[in-house]
């Protein structure tokens, strides 16, 4: 199992990335109770792939196969402008965010079903974790870096905001531009994620690490730290597994990450009754 541990190092080092980043900017996405904005953004990115495969696919522009993360992050921005913007109008918010979850998938699955692109398909289902290289590593880094850097920096006003935006408001923080600031990130981390990852695996590290840092940190700082600290080990233990007993390695990743969420809520439980 170490030899194919070893072998796959960069894909390992490439997952802790992902999940560590997206841990961290989950917690202020179940905070400001955006979950299925997320999951619209990671379909949306997905989309994106799609659409460069398929383009790549019918000669349209063939270098857009090896770079397809150009158009994830296009649509992902894109969409963006629409999540932070205000929703007003006779249809609900979730249900917009709904359609355009629906749209976005279906689009992706069928520009997939019509692209020549031999690994396409699994790559827009399961990303290509495994298939990460010291190059993606690094590219990965120098892209987390500044964000996890930003977050630290910024922590009081992104707190501030997602807790109580009235009085933030009337201290004279201008939310509109912190939640524009918020989802640009948020987009631009799930697009650079997404043809690593695939859409499971991103929405995965994007909630169930701060869903058990909710449940188990002490104060804010506890938060964060329980949350990072679930997704590296769910990365760990569901790379360590995988190999060994030739599993998916995404789905065991989000198996962990489940169990870990049941484990922190059954401690909740237990302390509760104490």
């Amino acid at each position: 199992m170490l030899e194919a541990v070893l072998l796959f190092r960069e894909a390992l080092y490439g997952s802790l990335i992902i999940a560590v980043t997206c841990a961290l900017l989950g917690v202020y996405v179940v905070l400001r109770r955006i979950v299925f904005v997320g999951a619209a953004l990671a379909q949306v990115s997905s989309a994106g792939i799609a659409l460069a495969y398929w383009l790549a696919g019918h000669g349209i522009a063939t270098s857009l196969a090896g770079h397809p993360e150009a158009f994830s992050l296009v649509a992902t921005l894109a969409s963006v402008l629409f999540f932070a913007g205000p929703l007003r109008g006779p249809v609900p918010p979730d249900a917009r965010i709904g359609v355009w979850y629906a749209v976005a998938a279906s689009a992706g699955i069928l520009l997939i079903a019509k692209s020549s692109v031999g690994e396409a398909h699994d790559i827009f289902l399961q990303g290509n974790i495994l298939g990460i290289t010291r190059t993606d590593t690094l590219e990965l880094l120098i892209a987390s870096g500044p964000v996890i850097g930003g977050q630290l920096f910024f922590h009081k006003e992104l707190l501030f905001t997602s807790f109580d935006r009235e009085t933030a408001r009337t201290l004279g923080y201008r939310v509109g531009r912190w939640d524009l600031s918020f989802y640009l990130v948020l987009g631009f981390v799930i697009s650079i994620s997404m043809q690593f990852a695939g859409v499971l695996l991103v929405f995965n590290f994007l909630v169930l690490p701060a869903v058990t840092g909710l449940l188990l940190g002490s104060g804010m700082t506890g938060v964060f730290l329980v949350s990072a600290s679930a997704g590296v080990l769910a990365a760990l233990f569901g790379f360590a597994l995988s190999i060994p007993f030739d599993l998916p390695t995404g789905p065991t990743m989000i198996a962990v990450s489940g169990l870990f969420v049941l484990l922190a809520w059954l401690v909740r439980k237990l302390q509760r009754r104490a």
